[in-house]
């Protein structure tokens, strides 16, 4: 059984009425229509998926973008339903990794049904799929217990799962360290990069630093960041960035 969640910025809204009904034909020409949920502002959506899931669904499809994958990502990832998406609106970067073109195109990967199970971050509680992003880093960066990696001068932190360079089946987070390093009689400034294959890693820093997950943004001063292997299936497109 399939379930549909409609992001709230859909609905009712003229911009996106013939494409929904592009949409919603084609699955039903596909044979794959199935109940249509509507996330909501004063409604919890975790609540309503696990309801869903009670009631017999083994596949949940967001129609949204990434914010609208958020919302959801905690509870499907630890449901043992197949994940998909049909993006529509912008911000649509996770569709892209997964090889899934926007609007109507969508269905026929859905009914290609092409799954994978992938690894999923967490951070400090909270599930993600893609990756973090830590623009100016000056922070401490313990690597699974075992060493401490702390830049002299602002870098950039990328910590990867889902990503054009990396593996998210391999039960490893990749982090990526890019800072300005000066070498030479003249001092001049070369930016130079170090890839660390992980499972676990903490980030401390003295004051409150800004990071960013899946694109949302995080403030604190302690980030406690591991990998969940294997736990998300989700529907991929034949132009996926990833070779499982």
């Amino acid at each position: 059984m399939y379930c549909y969640l409609y992001d709230d910025f859909i609905q009712g809204n003229k911009r996106f009425e013939k494409e929904l009904a592009l949409i919603e034909n084609r699955l039903t020409d596909l044979g794959i229509a199935g109940k249509i949920s509507r996330l909501a502002l004063f409604r919890n959506a975790e609540e309503m998926i696990r309801d869903e899931i009670d009631k017999g669904v083994t596949t949940v499809v967001v129609l949204g973008n990434d914010d609208t994958v958020r919302k959801v990502l905690n509870v499907l990832a630890d449901s043992g339903v197949v994940f998909g998406i049909i993006p529509i609106g912008p911000k649509n970067e996770l569709a892209r990794l997964l090889g899934v073109p926007e609007g109507v195109a969508a269905c026929d990967i859905l009914s290609a049904r092409r799954v994978e199970t992938i690894d999923v971050g967490l951070i400090n509680g909270r599930k993600f799929i893609s990756g973090i992003s830590v623009p100016q880093f000056r922070a401490e960066l313990t690597c699974e217990d075992k060493f401490r990696i702390i830049p002299t001068s602002f870098a950039e932190l990328q910590i990867n799962n889902l990503a054009n360079v990396c593996n998210p089946c391999d039960g490893l987070l990749q982090a990526v360290i890019r800072a300005d390093v000066k070498r030479g009689f003249f001092k001049r400034a070369t930016i130079e990069e170090s890839t660390l294959p992980l499972q676990s890693m903490t980030i401390r820093a003295e004051k409150a630093i800004k990071l960013y997950v899946d694109g949302e943004e995080m403030e604190g001063t302690r980030f406690d960041i591991s990998v969940e292997p294997m736990c998300m299936k989700i529907i991929t497109g034949k132009d996926r960035v990833f070779q499982a």
